[in-house]
């Protein structure tokens, strides 16, 4: 999870990624704002358009719905004000019949019916008869007299009755048909006085039907009808919801709406249960009013379009940004890659690492691949030098301790060869130049600034054998080597001088009891030597040299002189810094010089 963490955080800092959100931001969201408003204009135009054409289209049909009406007004008045239709009812209505008809009646009301296929009977009503005049009501017994009621009510105005299904027979059969009609109080024309008679013209309820088709034919989703003040529909195309209530196909609230006061509106509502568009008109000529409603979801095709070019659109510019991002990020991110793994190298020390550039890019990143190469050229140059130069001075400063160390040995040996000549034979003397020539030669060696352990050992034995001969007491040394450690090598003369300080000033004035424990062994991948000897210690330790590699000596250990210093100092220059002496002392009880050097099993100046 970490390493997974650790790679989204590199991903989100990265060249490549800063550069796609980038362009995302420059290309991707104006294009959706674009679209979102492209969208809503677009959406709210076609809703402005399509309500002003409904509304529109809605008055055109209520328009001819009236006008059509209104010929139905006139085909009325054009009956009852005929002398003849009118002597005719007179005579018939002098009767004392409850349901009368009569041909010549019947064959003056067929001329004026038969102008428009759309009538269906003419009857005429008083309080106590029903007067056939096209086709007998067999329902007359429900009908007469609320026909007769509300027209004779209206006084003269004409009354319109809601569809209806009429029940007709006539000489040959009997049949149903879906009507409206329209009535009015008949009037003598002399004198105008009421005759108690009510004029019904049934009107076949196809006749809305086909307005409202033509009306409403469009390549949208529309539908048609006309409804009374109680909401029940009196014409649709779809016969099955004739005579329904409309609250059947609308929610109640909104069903309410197209039964409140006013002569036109426009809404939104569920029908059906989709979303439609509803725009309503009241007849000029009756409480009716014209719906019409659109599914909105056919309003919406074109700005469908519109979403969908819209869409293709955002999914080219977001193909070209991506593509684009990447080959522009790759061109900035690629070379800095390549400078930033260099850079490593260099890091490490590898200063021999060039970025392989491109010549011909002469742009700020071709220019940093150029510098940088420059650089890292000169510093290794400079490296060189500086190696070379310390190089040089090391083996200076070496030879120069070793010449040192040399002759201050080779004085003090050669000061008591003298004085043991002339206190003794010339055995020993023999003796002591022997041990000298030996000593001077595993010295000198053969140029090389380090020697075998066993060889280390011998140039301290020949010391020792030299002290003795020449000391009034005898001093002890013990060896404990580790086999291991006899074949590795060592700086030469590192041992020799530490014996010394330890002979001098250890066992100063001492002539029993002297002795010196030389031990070596490794331990953590270093050689560790340790000289141990029982002298009268100093008075306080001496400080780590290895833990604190700028100590300097005490001035109360200032007589070991310049033997210890030129050991330290040539341990670091061929092993390394973290190589050399720690010294510790006790008054009394002795000191204990630990010497810590690295593994070298090859031949070699330097670790």
């Amino acid at each position: 999870m970490a390493a997974l963490g650790k790679g989204r955080t590199q991903l989100r800092s990265s060249i490549t990624y800063k550069w796609l959100l980038l362009l995302a931001a420059i290309t991707l969201i104006p294009l959706l704002v674009l679209g979102a408003v492209s969208y809503s204009i677009t959406k709210n135009a076609i809703d402005k358009k399509v309500t002003d054409a409904s509304k529109q289209l809605i008055r055109q049909t209520a328009e001819n719905i009236d006008i059509r009406f209104s010929g139905y007004k006139d085909i009325v008045m054009q009956m009852i004000t005929n002398p003849e239709i009118m002597s005719l009812l007179h005579r018939i209505s002098q009767r004392d019949e409850e349901v009368a008809e009569h041909i010549s009646l019947t064959s003056k009301l067929a001329y004026f019916t038969a102008v428009s296929p759309e009538f269906k009977s003419v009857s005429f009503v008083t309080d106590d008869m029903y007067i056939k005049g096209i086709f007998r009501w067999d329902d007359q017994a429900e009908l007469k007299s609320d026909f007769y009621s509300k027209t004779m009510g209206a006084g003269n105005d004409f009354v319109w009755f809601p569809t209806r299904r009429g029940y007709y027979s006539d000489t040959a059969d009997s049949h149903e048909e879906v009507v409206f009609s329209v009535s009015k109080q008949v009037f003598n024309i002399h004198d105008g006085r009421q005759l108690g008679m009510a004029v019904v013209l049934d009107i076949r309820e196809e006749m809305l039907s086909e307005i409202l088709r033509n009306n409403a034919a469009s390549d949208l989703r529309t539908e048609s009808f006309v409804i009374d003040r109680s909401g029940v529909i009196l014409s649709h195309s779809n016969k099955e919801m004739l005579l329904t209530p409309v609250a059947e196909w609308f929610h109640a609230e909104e069903a309410n709406l197209l039964l409140r006061e006013g002569r036109e509106d426009s809404f939104v509502a569920h029908y059906k249960g989709k979303e439609v568009l509803v725009n309503y008109q009241q007849l000029k000529s009756s409480d009716w009013r014209v719906v019409h409603v659109i599914e909105r979801s056919s309003l919406y095709k074109d700005s469908d379009q519109v979403i969908q070019v819209i869409a293709i659109l955002l999914a080219v510019c977001a193909l070209f940004s991506i593509v684009a991002a990447i080959a522009m990020a790759n061109s900035v991110s690629s070379p800095l890659k390549r400078m930033v793994k260099a850079m490593k190298q260099v890091h490490i020390g590898n200063l021999s690492t060039r970025i392989h550039r491109d010549e011909k890019r002469i742009d700020e990143i071709g220019s940093l691949e150029y510098h940088f190469n420059d650089m890292v050229g000169r510093i290794e140059e400079l490296v060189q030098a500086v190696y070379q130069e310390q190089n040089n001075k090391r083996i200076a400063e070496v030879k120069a301790l070793e010449a040192q160390i040399n002759p201050h040995f080779l004085y003090n040996t050669l000061d008591a060869i003298k004085w043991t000549a002339l206190f003794q034979k010339a055995n020993q003397a023999a003796e002591m130049a022997r041990l000298l020539s030996r000593l001077l030669h595993i010295s000198i060696g053969k140029g090389s600034d380090t020697v075998m352990v066993h060889e280390e050992l011998e140039h301290v034995e020949c010391y020792m054998g030299i002290q003795n001969l020449r000391a009034a007491g005898r001093i002890e040394v013990f060896y404990d080597i580790e086999e291991e450690a006899k074949a590795y090598r060592i700086p030469k003369v590192i041992l020799q001088p530490i014996v010394e300080n330890a002979v001098l000033h250890g066992f100063a004035d001492r002539i029993e009891g002297a002795v010196i424990h030389i031990r070596c062994h490794c331990a953590d991948g270093r050689l560790v030597f340790m000289i141990e000897d029982n002298g009268h210690g100093f008075e306080t330790d001496m400080p780590d040299l290895y833990d604190d590699q700028s100590a300097e000596l005490p001035k109360s250990a200032s007589f070991l002189g310049v033997g210890l210093s030129n050991v330290e100092e040539r341990i670091k220059l061929i092993c390394g810094n973290e190589y050399g002496l720690s010294i510790t002392s006790k008054i009394g009880l002795g000191t204990t010089v630990t010497i810590t050097l690295p593994i070298m099993k090859e031949e070699s100046s330097h670790v």
